[in-house]
């Protein structure tokens, strides 16, 4: 009888001791310093305008997760949004590109200012948007 409590007792143990859900890392977000952006100088209205966004992440789990996009007019203030996944990572800073898209309804100057480090403030990017 104490043997059948003992070996019900073990197959108790683990099968509650190890379960998926433990296995899974959980994903982590939080913004990320951009340090360079290629934009091009003019576009068209209409067309699809991409813009190169680099950005460090903080260890080798760190991904692109999103961008937090604010408009005002013809201005907009982007910042990334990494994401970590993983228990063991790299301890290095690496550059990660992600690429931001927006499309122009009229002509004009569209100001994109990209946030940056504290002491850098904004990466502003400058695009003159024509009339087709």
């Amino acid at each position: 009888m104490i043997r059948l409590l003992c070996i019900s007792a073990l197959i108790l143990l683990f099968a509650t001791g190890c379960s998926k859900e433990d296995a899974e890392p959980a994903v982590q977000e939080r913004p990320a310093p951009i340090v360079r952006v290629e934009a091009p100088a003019t576009a068209q209205v209409g067309e699809n305008v991409t813009v190169d966004v680099y950005f460090q992440v903080n260890g080798g789990c760190g991904q692109f997760g999103s961008f937090d996009v604010s408009s005002s007019s013809k201005e907009t203030v982007i910042r990334v949004v990494a994401k970590y996944k993983g228990n063991v990572c790299t301890d290095d800073l690496p550059i990660r590109k992600a690429t931001y898209s927006f499309h122009p309804t009229e002509a004009g100057t569209y100001t994109l200012r990209f946030r940056s480090t504290p002491q850098v403030g904004f990466i502003v990017a400058t695009i003159e948007v024509k009339a087709s």
